[in-house]
């Protein structure tokens, strides 16, 4: 048996074509009407990923190739697995760093020349003037590149919750964000058209068939405090309630995890492999 983290969980759902994923079920016993179709695959998938991985693989799971973006020194490498849910790993900060403009726009040769040469200066950031002077000595630039540093989600709960408690708060929040959508006149127009579809308040396009009566930017700033105070907070309380009831642990079988393109962590299992 071997333990993922929350955020590589995640990714399992996200790296499937969750457009085309055939889930069956609910969400939560009680129904959620302002969940895109979209949405709720997104949370099916998680759940029958937590409640029986061999099943989500071999009938539900479909991959896609990931695209190399071409803007951070670290990217397509493989996630980890562990061998034990107290190995460090699992709560390890992310770390990358942004390739420069600069040499973006040199091309692709130059990006990956530029990884490769980066990893043999990387431990001088340390002493930063001796690497921007390596820096600009190899590349003729003097931008550093922006160290990026994310928490990890860890394999354990955010919270000390109950399922029962944890119920609760969910039951509140779907309660309150109901109460939100029908609050005034403003309120009911735009939710009535626009509930399941808060992705339009990201982006400046404008937002196709609005026939609220208000203004494209009335009806985003409504959805982006909707999306933010409720389906956001939602989701994550379902992952967790997912996890909580199903797998605590984030557990799954080692073999099924590598065909996936994980591999065994280099602390836990003690192994030497560069991955």
């Amino acid at each position: 048996m071997a333990y993922i983290t929350q955020s590589n969980m995640k990714k399992i759902i996200f790296n499937s074509e969750i457009k085309n994923l055939d889930c069956e079920g609910e969400i939560y016993k009680m129904r959620i009407h302002f969940f895109s179709k979209y949405e709720k695959n997104e949370l099916l998938a998680i759940q029958e990923l937590l409640k029986d991985p061999e099943n989500y693989f071999n009938t539900i799971y479909k991959p896609y190739v990931p695209v190399d973006t071409y803007t951070l020194v670290y990217e397509g490498r493989h996630p980890s697995y562990h061998q034990t849910a107290n190995c460090q790993r699992l709560t390890a900060k992310y770390e990358n760093f942004e390739i420069p403009e600069d040499i973006i726009k040199m091309g692709k040769e130059k990006i990956l020349e530029f990884r490769e040469w980066f990893k043999t200066v990387e431990h001088l950031l340390e002493t930063p003037d001796i690497f921007v002077a390596r820096l600009y000595s190899r590349w003729q630039i003097n931008t550093n590149p922006r160290a990026i540093t994310i928490d990890n989600s860890g394999s354990v709960e955010i919270e000390d919750i109950t399922i029962e408690e944890l119920e609760q708060k969910i039951d509140t929040t779907i309660k309150d964000a109901g109460y939100f959508c029908i609050k005034d006149e403003k309120s009911r127009r735009i939710f009535c058209e626009f509930s399941q579809h808060t992705f339009l308040a990201y982006g400046n396009k404008s937002i196709y068939k609005n026939n609220t009566g208000y203004s494209d930017n009335e009806v985003k700033e409504l959805l982006w405090e909707f999306d933010n105070k409720f389906k956001k907070q939602l989701k994550n309380m379902l992952i967790e309630y997912y996890r909580l009831k199903f797998n605590p642990d984030i557990k799954m079988e080692g073999k099924v995890l590598e065909m996936l393109g994980f591999r065994a962590c280099r602390h836990c299992y003690n192994v030497t492999a560069d991955f």
